[in-house]
């Protein structure tokens, strides 16, 4: 178990890696462009010939709003007559104590003249017409028939000091009178006259055809040409702003993040730090390839001038299903199929085009990494994606075009089948970068181990030729418990073969390599017996180092003693010292099988040397093996192992079929005494 500060930094890494791999895939996704398309104003002489790279049908921004504008001027600004404004200013007047009645009397004509002829609250620009709306009547006027409260406020200046004779009489009066206008602009009402005009307004298009002269080169530029080339820019150029950046961030790490999250709930045993490193790094790859892929496929059909929109063109590659099948298994090849679908097909007009086949195709690419005995089941596995996608790709061609075929009918499967070429082209190429970099192994090189000519395997034949036998019959064991129990069979033969190389250390101190019957320990002490039985497996997990054998294999090496006490030396050592002996020296170091097939190893390893140190071969071998299995079981050694009880019954029944072939004749077997018995020839050879 994990502390709780081990599981934080174990997080605040993963968490470190979706930000590393959304920042990767967001750069990856954003659009590539083929053509630079440039920015030209009227009136400027244009340095190119210049084509449109894409069939496009725009709305000409310019021109439609100029018909708005038009629209618009036609409805003309509705006013309403306010009569209690008159009303209001004259009563005001009246309150002008300091003014005499002849002064007001003349005001007051003065006042009248100016709302008879109508004031204006305000005018919008650009009309020299209005609506008045009075007693029901709509009636249209120009406005230079009436005054502004612009003007008002200028004229009655003037006219109050020549009316009043009086400046300081006129300059009082004048800030005293609030001159509110009668013809009050129904602003609310117009704009919605005006928008009812506008939304009336067929949107003008602009449509060019790929490959069609906007403009040539040393021509001045038209201000429609300048339109089209802003069209261009505005549609080819489109997803480098900050919200497609921010949108394809996002999307991205939430898609990480639900890898992590399929981990935990599809394959928690997968669940690790490297194997998430290694989920991201070849999805972030299958993202890589498919836009680079789809990039040439791109320049290829601009080539050869395709009638093809640009953004339904696109290779799927999925190496990352394939790589997950051979180094882990297949449901993280399973987990890998939604982020590689999901963000590649982000930027087609028809996401569904993508996501849908090469979601299919990616389900029928996974294989049981135990199927992978060649190369050749990478190449079937991604042609059989290939065309499964390529099927999907016609069906949904058919869904929305029908029986109308064009282009895309022959395009896209070509290069669907293209991207099963460049999997199986990376997948072969790359996975040895893989394998190194992140310490995987695949069936194919058990494959390679178990050959007999690995250079260990030859120095185990001539050094230690009965160390050598007794591998072999263990790998038989292992393999065929294996292929009983559903475990890797080639991992638990490879692993048979070379788990007791460390006996090449000091072949003579174990039984299987002693001739003339002349046995070594006799003449030692318990201990330092003990101590030469210890180093073989410490010398054997230092030659796989060495050898550079798989990490599995290693395991298995150290792991198929597990904690087993070394019974014969123990009890001798008991006799010679008393019960003051330390169980710990005559212990295996360990540690105890921690999969399966390291587990079966353990006990193909135990029941093999166990019988073939019986010198008297009629004994009864079924309760024997019996015997043997589960005291091993009851020692708690499979603890750690994934065996199941139903599993190690599987394996008792292979093990007594395999080595019945060997010893017929069968005895009763003399039980242990005092912990000796048979362990007296099992404990030395082994």
């Amino acid at each position: 178990m994990k502390s709780m500060k081990e599981q934080k930094r174990a997080n605040l890494i993963i968490y470190s890696l979706i930000f590393v791999a959304g920042v990767v895939a967001t750069l990856l996704l954003l659009p590539v462009n083929l053509v630079n398309v440039p920015l030209l104003k009227p009136g400027q002489v244009s340095p190119v010939d210049v084509r449109s790279p894409v069939s496009i049908t725009v709305v000409n921004k310019e021109k439609t709003e100029e018909l708005k504008r038009e629209a618009r001027k036609k409805v003309l600004p509705i006013y309403r007559k306010e009569e209690k404004a008159e009303e209001e200013t004259l009563k005001e007047l009246q309150k002008q104590n300091y003014l005499s009645e002849t002064e007001k009397s003349l005001t007051e004509e003065l006042l009248k003249s100016y709302y008879s002829r109508g004031i204006l609250s305000e005018i919008p620009k650009g009309y020299t017409e209005i609506e008045v709306v009075s007693q029901g009547e709509n009636k249209v006027y120009p406005v230079k028939e009436f005054l502004t409260e612009k003007e008002i406020k200028e004229q009655l200046k003037k006219d109050l000091e020549k009316l009043l004779k009086n400046r300081e009489k006129a300059e009082k009066l004048y800030r005293s009178l609030k001159i509110e206008p009668n013809l009050v602009f129904e602003k609310k009402r117009t704009e919605e006259l005006w928008k009812r005009a506008e939304s009336k307004v067929k949107p003008v298009y602009i449509t060019l055809k790929k490959g069609e002269l906007v403009v040539k080169k040393g021509e001045k530029v038209s201000p429609e040409a300048a339109e089209k080339l802003r069209a261009l820019r505005e549609n080819y150029y489109r997803g480098k702003g900050l919200n497609k950046y921010l949108s394809l961030f996002l999307l991205s790490v939430a898609l990480y993040l639900s890898v992590v999250r399929l981990y935990r709930i599809l394959s928690p045993s997968a669940y690790n730090l490297k194997n998430i490193l290694f989920s991201f790094t070849v999805i972030t790859l299958d993202i890589f390839l498919i836009k680079l892929s789809t990039f040439l496929a791109k320049i290829t059909v601009e080539t050869l001038n395709l009638p093809v929109e640009e953004k339904l063109i696109y290779v799927p590659v999925v190496t990352s299903v394939i790589f997950a099948s051979m180094f882990i298994n297949k449901k993280v090849a399973f987990i890998h199929i939604v982020p590689v679908a999901l963000l590649s097909g982000f930027n087609l007009s028809k996401p569904e085009f993508l996501i849908i086949p090469t979601t299919i195709g990616a389900i029928f690419s996974a294989f049981d990494s135990r199927k992978l005995k060649s190369r050749e089941v990478i190449y079937r596995s991604a042609f059989r994606g290939a065309l499964l996608t390529a099927v999907s790709q016609v069906v949904l061609l058919l869904y929305y075009y029908g029986f109308n075929f064009n282009t895309l009918f022959w395009l896209e499967p070509m290069l669907t089948l293209a991207g099963g070429v460049i999997t199986a082209i990376a997948v072969n190429g790359l996975s040895p970068i893989i394998t190194s970099v992140f310490n995987f192994t695949t069936d194919i090189v058990y494959m390679e181990l178990i050959n007999l000519n690995h250079p260990l395997l030859r120095k185990l034949v001539l050094r230690a030729p009965g160390t050598y036998s007794h591998s072999v019959m263990v790998a038989t064991l292992a393999e065929a418990a294996a292929e009983a129990i559903g475990a890797n069979a080639l991992l638990a033969k490879a692993g048979g073969l070379f788990h007791d190389i460390g006996k090449l250390k000091n072949p003579q101190a174990f039984i299987e390599n002693q001739v003339n019957g002349v046995n070594i320990h006799d003449k030692l002490p318990p201990e330092k017996s003990a101590a030469i039985l210890r180093s073989h497996v410490e010398y054997g997990e230092e030659l796989g180092r060495k050898y550079k054998l798989p990490q599995k294999v290693i395991d298995i090496i150290k792991q198929h003693h597990g904690t087993k006490l070394m019974k014969y030396f123990y009890h001798k050592a008991k006799e010679l010292y008393g019960d003051k002996v330390d169980e710990k020296t005559y212990r295996y170091p360990g540690p105890k099988p921690q999969f399966k097939e390291s587990g079966l190893v353990m006990l193909a390893d135990t029941v093999e040397a166990a019988t073939r140190s019986m010198k008297d071969k009629q004994f009864d071998l079924d309760s024997f093996i019996h015997k043997l299995i589960w005291e091993t079981v009851e020692e708690g050694q499979l603890n750690q192992s994934g065996l199941s009880l139903k599993d190690i019954e599987t394996v008792e029944k292979v093990f007594k079929k395999v080595l019945s072939g060997i010893y017929h004749n069968r005895i009763e077997y003399p039980d242990d005494k005092n912990g000796k018995g048979s362990d007296k020839g099992a404990g030395v050879r082994r």
